[in-house]
């Protein structure tokens, strides 16, 4: 019986040493905890909470939001300053941003910016809230990176040359294939040598424009003037135009105007790989006619002009003189909607009594002469010019203004129309830079949402070689 006593009291004295330390443990899991919960970064949500966001990660947030949204279809803005910003798990992770944002015509705006992310989704919405403005949706994918990522997984990206990765990620971006492994090594060399190009254009420029990787990329000059189709004019033989008569304005001119902002102008359209900048260039200087004589904006037909004007060629290019003159002959323009746009040259098929504009004239503007230009876009509308598209090739946006020896006056390669002006100012440059806006043909992915800012001032590129206005019945 005194064995099973003893034995007896120690296994109660094992039982409250294991329960003494199943308390100790309990208590330090709890400190631990307690530890751990001090520990947490400001940056961590839980579900259905409202937290601060450390400024600094908010701030490389939004950077990296707004260089996806400059890479696509924007909105293009540069961050001033970020005040505050805080975070929310609800369905994803939605970041409020309250910030200083500076629009690509340099004017600051306050704004709230919101940012969805969702993982299991390929595209961030970003939401502007700016005072004073509409407000503005936007999206950007996540699917390019994740081609490449899937692509690369078996790789390692430090064993890459760093020109061969650019192209990679050129490819992925804008869908390049190549049929053999002999033109991808041609295409790799023509890139590695444009961004050579672009390094120049960045290093000579006399502006603000940024120039980098377009969907030119991987072409040619002489590939590239393809994809413009402006022809040389024989300045040897009269245009066919009457010399506008620029009457002077009366009081001061404006500091800013945007035709865009008066309802005259129709939305950015894209030429296709076809040579066709003349016939874009010729409508929306219709368009704008159009709208402020009938207080309606309508869009005239391209494909018209590629189709029935015997004259011009079509993709292979032609003169927006040539395309007035057709125009005026053919009998009208249709709208597009009634003969759309299909970026090749097809058999005519005009119907008269589907013609709802007509051209009995076009006028030159003074050749060399801006502010001729200023006054007569502020009185009459839009106006179609022809212009050296050298450094339109890798424009990503700012006010363009490139050395001559890179941009000559006399090359005029590409059509286009000019909207409106306006002034930056840069105080702590010491730079102030006058432009023109200027609408292109080539997609709203392009440029500044399918826009290009040039320097008004001293012909850059032969802006005012080539201004030209049609003169509506």
């Amino acid at each position: 019986m005194n064995i099973y006593a003893a034995a007896t009291v120690a296994l109660i004295l094992l039982l409250g040493q294991a329960a003494g330390d199943v308390s100790h443990l309990a208590e330090e899991g709890v400190e631990d905890a307690e530890v751990s919960r001090s520990r947490r970064s400001i940056n961590d949500v839980l579900v259905g909470d409202h937290k601060p966001y450390d400024e600094k990660q908010a701030r490389e947030q939004l950077q990296r939001s707004l260089n996806k949204l400059t890479e696509g279809e924007g909105p293009h803005y540069k961050i001033l300053k970020v005040y505050s910003a805080t975070r929310q798990v609800v369905s994803g992770t939605l970041t409020r941003i309250d910030a200083d944002l500076l629009d690509s015509s340099a004017t600051p705006h306050r704004c709230v910016v919101e940012i969805w992310a969702q993982p299991w989704l390929t595209q961030h919405e970003v939401i502007f809230k700016c005072r004073n403005q509409p407000v503005v949706h936007a999206r950007h994918s996540r699917a390019a990176e994740w081609a490449e990522k899937k692509s690369h997984k078996k790789h390692n990206h430090h064993s890459l040359d760093k020109v061969e990765h650019l192209f990679h990620k050129f490819q992925v971006r804008f869908g390049r294939r190549y049929v053999s492994t002999a033109e991808r090594q041609m295409r790799l060399r023509i890139f590695r040598q444009n961004l050579k190009t672009i390094e120049e254009l960045n290093a000579n420029e006399m502006g603000s424009a940024k120039y980098g990787i377009t969907e030119f990329a991987d072409m040619t000059s002489t590939e590239y003037k393809e994809r413009t189709g402006l022809w040389q004019r024989d300045e040897a033989k009269a245009t066919g135009g009457s010399p506008a008569v620029v009457p002077a304005y009366s009081g001061e001119l404006p500091k800013e105007f945007d035709w865009r902002s008066k309802n005259a102008v129709t939305g950015v359209k894209n030429q296709g790989q076809c040579g066709s900048c003349w016939a874009f260039s010729v409508t929306g200087n219709i368009e704008g006619l159009y709208a402020l004589k009938y207080g309606e904006l309508k869009e005239f037909s391209e494909q018209e002009l590629l189709d029935c004007d015997t004259t011009d060629s079509a993709c292979n290019g032609g003169l927006m003189d040539n395309a007035y003159k057709a125009i005026k002959d053919i009998g009208g323009l249709e709208y597009e909607a009634e003969y759309p746009y299909e970026a090749k040259k097809k058999q005519c098929h005009f119907n008269k009594t589907m013609s709802h504009v007509q051209v009995k004239d076009f006028v030159d503007l003074p050749k060399g002469n801006e502010t001729a230009m200023q006054e007569w876009l502020v009185s009459n509308g839009p106006i179609s010019i022809g212009i050296n598209a050298n450094a339109m090739q890798f424009y990503r946006g700012g006010v363009s203004h490139p050395w001559k020896a890179l941009c000559s006056k006399k090359n005029l390669d590409h059509g286009v129309l000019v909207v409106g002006y306006g002034v930056s100012d840069y105080p702590n440059y010491h730079k102030t830079l006058p432009y023109w806006i200027v609408k292109n043909s080539w997609g709203p992915r392009w440029g500044e949402q399918g826009y290009y800012r040039v320097y008004r001032g001293d012909n850059t590129c032969g802006v005012s070689e080539m201004a030209t206005s049609a003169v509506l019945a």
